[in-house]
C-alpha cells in the first residue's frame, strides 16, 4: 500500500498544545488542498546527455568531430565536504544545486577533487581509502551521484587522483608516510608508487551504482588528472602513470600540471593529453602566452584553476579569440546551504551563482558571457524550488527559515490565513543569500510559503506551504542527511536527482527524532509505516495516524520528546514535518540599557556599530536613528534584529549630532531601552590635506631603503634619495629591473597607522618612462586597495587619484573600504625591462564646497582661475572618503567637489 503523508498539523484535542483543527477555527476545509505534500518521487531516469567521449586531436579537443572548448568551475567538495560544520559527505541537494548553478553559467566541464580521498590510519574515516590499502564503499555514494547528475546535465568532469597538499580530503603523503618515507619518495620509491596505482586501479574499476556504467566507460569523465598541483613530478613518473591509466581507460584523457607555472616534464611526456596551469591572479596575456607554449608542444592547454575574483570582460573577452585556450576553470563554486542561506567559504575566491552582491553577479555574468562566446551553452536548469525548513516561534513571534532555490536572485515570504489569498510578509528585500525572515505580526493560524524570484524579476517557484499554530514551532527534515535525527537503524539515504529517500533494508527499520514537547508530525512515505512517540526513548506508544486526502500520513497525540517512524522492508520516508509546543510570552520584554556609542561620544567617523544589553523576553529588537532628540524623521529604522547589535548601512553627515534608541519586542508588547535615546557627534570633514610622505626626513639612502622595502617576490628595485628640480626638496627615485617575475615594487609600513577618513583621494608627483604604468597600493584595516596610474609625457607630473578609483586586487577578495587605519603604502611597476621611477610629495586631497556658478572664486578651479579644472564630485568619489554616498548626504554637504582633478598641464586624474 502506497501512502503519501500530508504535512498539515493533525487534529489534537489537548488544551495548550494544538487547537482543535489544523489551524485556527476560522480556517476552513478549503485550506486542505493547498497544504497537500508532493507525492513520492518516481524512479529516477539516469540517462546521460554525454553519449560520446571527448577526444584529443593534437593540441585541441574534439567532440563528435567538432572543436571542444569549455568554461566551468572547480567544485572540489563533491565527494567529501568540509563546509558542513565539520567534514562529511555532501547531500544530494548540495551536489545537484551547485551543478545546476554551473550549468546556468554555461559550464560544460567541472573539475572536482572527489577522487582525492585518502587518509592515514583512519584519520579520515570517510575517505575512499581511510588507510593504506583499505577501501570504503560508503564513500562512493555521493561520488556516484555527482557523476550521474553531471551526466544528466551534459557536464563533463576532470578528476585529480591525489593532491600535493595535506588537505582534509587527503594527498600524496598518504602513500609515503605509512612507509616512513618523505614526500619526494612518492615519485621514486616503488612502494608508494605501487600503493598509488592500486588506489587508482580501484577507482578506475568502479561501476557507478546508480547508472550501472563503469567509470572508465562513462563519457562524463573526460579526464583523469595525475594529481592536483603536484610539485615533484619527474618525466619517468609521469610517463609511467599516464601509461597505467590509459591501459585501463583508453577512451578517457589524462591531465597533469603543477602550481602557477608550466611543468616542462608535462610538455615532453609523449602520451599526456592535457597540461593544467593555475593562476592567482590571472591575466589574459599570461594565459595566452602559456597556452601558446603548451600547444606548441602538441598538448591541450587547460587553465585548471584561476581566481574567480579576477573573472571579468578584461580577462575573458581577449581569450575568446585565442584557439589555444581550450578550457578556463575558475576557483571555485558553491551553492545553497542545506538549512538556509548560501554555503559560507572564506578562501577569498568563492562564487555563488547568480550571486548575492553586485561584484559577485558581475563575475558570474562575465563567466557566463565567455561560455556563450566560445559556444559552450548547455541547457540551463529551471529555477529550483525553495523549501521551508523551520518556523521558529520565540516569545510569540514567528521566524520563517528556508533553503534557497538554485537560480533565484531574491525571495519573498508570503502569509495566508485561509489557504487561498496570500500577502507578502513585510520583511524588506530578501537577497539570494537570505535564509530567514521575521513575521512581526505573527497572527494565529498563519500559513507560510516562500517565493523564488528569477533574474527577470518574475516569480519562478513556490515552496510547499507550511502551517503553524499558536505557541508552536515547526521543523522540516527533508531527510537528505542524518543531521536532524536522533538515531536510525536498518535504513539508508538514497540520493535522487530531485531529493532523497530513506529506504528500509528490512522490516523494523526505523528513524528517530528528538524534539521537546512534541505535538504532531507529518510524513511523505511510500509503503507501510508505523508512527510512535516516547517520553524516555525506550517505552513507545503507537500514535493515532491519519491518511490525508492526498495520501499523506499525519500523526497526532504524541507524547514526550521522542518520535519514531518504523518501516516495513522497502518502505521509504522522504520528508518529516514535526510540530512542537513552545511557551507563550508572559509579558513584555524587560528593561535594558544601551551600551555603545555611549551618550555624548564625539568625533565618530564611520557609521558605528550600535550595541545594547540583551532584554529578557525579547523576540527581536527595533533600532531607530535620527538627527533630532525626539527621534522624529528618523534616518533609519531597522526591525527584526535578532542580536543586541547592528551596523546600519546608512551614510552619516560629518559634523552632525545623532540620537539612537532600541525597542525590544515580543508577542505580548514592547519596551524601549531604559536609557532612552543616546546621542553622539560625527567628526567634521578635514579642511587641510594630510602629508602621507614628503621624503624630507631621510638622512641618506640607507634610511630610505630601510623604510621602503622591496617586495622580495618581485624583481630588483633600489630606492635612493634624489632632488625634485621643481621644488628643490628631496624625492625618492627607484631603479628597477622587471626581468623574471615581471614586476617590482617597494612598500612602506607606517609605524603609526594614518587616518585618511574624510579625505577624497591621493595626490603625488611622479616621473617615469612614458607609456609605463605605476600601481599605487595601500593597506587599511588589513585590506588591500590599489589602482593603476599611467605615466604620460616627459618630466614630473602631478597625479590625483580619487579613492573611488581604488579597489581590492583580484587576489585579495572583496572588502569594505575603511580608511581610518592605513598601515602601508606601496608603488609597483609591471612588464618587462629596466627603468627608474621618481615619486615625491604624497598627500591626501580634501573636499571643497562648490561655489555658485560663474563666481570663479579663488582656489576652486573655476574658469578664470589657474588650471581650469573640473570640480564635480561623484557619489562614488564621496563613498571612498569613508562615508557612504547617497543623494541625501550629497545634498547635506552642498555638492562636495574635488578641486584640481583635470586639465592642468602636467596633471593627470585617475578615475
Amino acid at each position: 500500500m502506497n501512502r503519501t503523508p500530508d504535512p498539515r498539523p493533525p487534529h489534537r484535542n489537548t488544551s495548550g498544545r494544538l487547537a482543535a483543527g489544523m489551524v485556527a477555527a476560522a480556517v476552513t476545509a478549503a485550506l486542505l488542498p493547498a497544504l497537500a505534500a508532493p507525492a513520492a518521487a518516481a524512479p529516477v531516469d539516469w540517462t546521460s546527455r554525454n553519449t560520446s567521449f571527448v577526444e584529443r586531436d593534437g593540441s585541441r579537443l574534439v567532440l563528435d568531430g567538432e572543436t571542444f572548448r569549455f568554461s566551468g568551475p572547480n567544485i572540489y567538495w563533491l565527494g567529501l565536504d568540509e563546509n558542513v560544520g565539520g567534514v562529511d559527505y555532501p547531500t544530494a541537494f548540495r551536489i545537484a544545486d551547485t551543478l545546476d548553478a554551473a550549468a546556468r553559467m554555461g559550464s560544460t566541464v567541472v573539475r572536482t577533487h572527489m577522487m582525492t580521498s585518502t587518509g592515514q590510519d583512519g584519520a579520515n574515516p570517510l575517505a575512499i581509502m581511510p588507510s593504506l590499502g583499505q577501501m570504503n564503499e560508503e564513500a562512493f555514494a555521493t561520488i556516484d551521484f555527482a557523476v550521474a547528475y553531471a551526466g544528466k546535465l551534459g557536464i563533463r568532469l576532470v578528476l585529480p587522483l591525489t593532491d600535493e597538499w595535506e588537505y582534509y580530503h587527503g594527498g600524496h603523503r598518504d602513500f609515503t608516510t605509512p612507509f616512513g618515507l618523505t614526500s619526494a619518495d612518492f615519485y621514486t620509491d616503488e612502494r608508494p608508487i605501487a600503493a598509488y596505482q592500486a588506489y587508482v586501479d580501484a577507482i578506475l574499476q568502479r561501476t557507478n551504482a546508480l547508472t550501472g556504467v563503469p567509470y572508465i566507460e562513462d563519457p562524463t569523465i573526460m579526464a583523469w588528472e595525475l594529481g592536483n598541483e603536484l610539485e615533484g613530478m619527474t618525466a619517468t613518473w609521469i610517463d609511467r602513470q599516464v601509461a597505467f591509466i590509459k591501459e585501463r581507460a583508453p577512451q578517457q584523457l589524462v591531465a597533469a600540471g603543477r602550481r602557477f607555472d608550466i611543468d616542462p616534464d608535462t610538455l615532453s611526456a609523449p602520451e599526456l593529453d592535457i597540461v593544467d596551469v593555475h593562476y592567482y591572479p590571472p591575466t589574459a596575456a599570461r594565459v595566452s602566452a602559456d597556452a601558446a607554449t603548451v600547444t606548441a608542444a602538441g598538448k591541450v592547454y587547460l587553465a585548471g584553476e584561476y581566481a574567480a575574483t579576477a573573472a571579468s570582460p578584461a580577462l575573458l573577452e581577449p581569450l575568446v579569440a585565442d584557439p589555444n585556450v581550450t578550457g578556463m576553470l575558475f576557483w571555485s563554486l558553491f551553492g545553497n546551504n542545506d538549512r538556509g542561506g548560501l554555503v559560507p567559504h572564506d578562501d577569498g575566491f568563492t562564487i555563488h551563482a547568480p550571486g548575492a552582491t553586485d561584484a559577485e553577479r558581475a563575475r558570474v555574468s562575465a563567466i557566463t558571457a565567455y561560455a556563450a562566446a566560445i559556444g559552450a551553452v548547455p541547457a540551463a536548469p529551471a529555477v529550483g524550488t525553495p523549501l521551508i525548513t523551520a518556523v521558529d516561534r520565540a516569545d510569540g513571534i514567528n521566524t520563517i527559515r528556508w533553503r534557497g532555490a538554485g537560480g533565484a536572485v531574491s525571495y519573498r515570504v508570503e502569509r495566508s490565513l485561509d489557504g487561498t489569498s496570500w500577502t507578502a510578509v513585510d520583511t524588506g528585500a530578501l537577497r539570494a543569500d537570505a535564509g530567514s525572515a521575521t513575521d512581526f505580526t505573527s497572527p494565529t493560524g498563519a500559513v507560510y510559503r516562500v517565493v523564488a524570484i528569477d533574474g527577470a524579476g518574475a516569480d519562478a517557484a513556490l515552496s510547499d506551504p507550511l502551517a503553524t499554530e499558536t505557541d508552536t514551532r515547526v521543523l522540516v527534515d527533508p531527510l537528505e542527511s542524518w543531521l536532524l535525527t536522533e538515531a536510525h537503524d536498518g535504513t539508508t539515504i538514497v540520493p535522487r536527482a530531485d531529493g532523497t529517500s530513506v529506504v528500509a533494508a528490512s522490516d523494523g527499520a526505523s528513524v528517530t527524532w528528538k524534539q521537546d514537547r512534541l505535538s504532531a508530525a507529518s510524513f511523505i512515505v511510500s509503503g507501510s509505516v508505523v508512527v510512535e512517540s516516547s517520553a524516555d526513548g525506550s517505552a513507545w506508544e503507537t500514535a493515532p495516524s491519519e491518511v490525508g486526502p492526498d495520501g499523506t500520513v499525519a500523526a497526532r497525540d504524541l507524547v514526550g520528546p521522542y518520535l519514531r517512524v518504523t518501516l516495513a522492508a522497502g518502505a521509504t520516508v522522504s520528508r518529516a514535518t514535526i510540530w512542537s509546543a513552545v511557551d507563550a510570552p508572559s509579558g513584555p520584554p524587560a528593561a535594558f540599557a544601551s551600551i555603545s556609542p555611549a551618550s555624548g561620544t564625539v568625533d565618530v567617523t564611520a557609521t558605528p556599530t550600535f550595541t545594547w544589553e540583551p532584554a529578557a523576553g525579547a523576540a527581536y529588537y527595533r533600532f531607530t536613528l535620527a538627527a533630532q532628540a525626539d527621534l522624529g524623521n528618523p534616518v533609519v529604522v531597522v526591525d527584526g534584529i535578532g542580536n543586541p547589535s547592528i551596523t546600519p548601512t546608512v551614510a552619516l553627515t560629518p559634523g552632525q549630532r545623532y540620537w539612537w534608541s532600541v525597542t525590544a519586542v515580543n508577542g505580548a508588547g514592547a519596551t524601549a531601552s531604559s536609557t532612552g535615546a543616546a546621542d553622539f557627534l560625527m567628526k567634521p570633514l578635514p579642511s587641510e590635506p594630510l602629508v602621507v610622505e614628503d621624503f624630507e626626513s631621510y638622512a641618506d639612502d640607507a634610511a630610505l631603503q630601510a623604510t621602503y622595502v622591496r617586495n622580495t617576490g618581485g624583481g630588483a628595485v633600489t630606492p635612493t634619495i634624489t632632488k625634485n628640480p621643481d621644488t628643490g626638496t628631496q624625492a625618492m627615485t627607484a631603479a628597477y629591473d622587471l626581468a623574471g617575475p615581471g614586476y617590482a615594487g617597494v612598500v612602506r609600513t607606517f609605524q603609526t597607522p594614518q587616518d585618511w577618513w574624510g579625505y577624497t583621494g591621493l595626490e603625488f608627483w611622479v616621473q617615469g618612462t612614458p607609456g609605463d604604468d605605476v600601481t599605487v597600493q595601500f593597506v587599511t584595516r588589513g585590506t588591500y586597495w590599489e589602482t593603476v596610474a599611467p605615466i604620460e609625457g616627459e618630466g614630473w607630473q602631478l597625479v590625483e587619484i580619487p579613492f573611488s578609483a581604488f579597489a581590492p586586487p583580484a587576489w585579495a577578495g572583496e572588502a569594505a573600504f575603511d580608511p581610518t587605519s592605513v598601515t602601508q603604502i606601496g608603488f609597483y611597476l609591471g612588464g618587462e625591462g629596466a627603468g627608474t621611477l621618481l615619486v615625491d610629495d604624497i598627500v591626501t586631497t580634501v573636499a571643497a564646497v562648490e561655489p555658485e556658478p560663474g563666481t570663479g572664486q579663488p582656489g576652486t578651479g573655476q574658469p578664470g582661475g589657474a588650471g581650469g579644472t573640473d570640480t564635480t564630485v561623484s557619489t562614488e568619489d564621496l563613498a571612498r572618503t569613508g562615508l557612504e554616498a547617497t543623494p541625501w548626504i550629497v545634498g547635506a554637504l552642498a555638492l562636495l567637489a574635488i578641486g584640481g582633478l583635470l586639465l592642468a598641464r602636467g596633471r593627470l586624474r585617475v578615475s
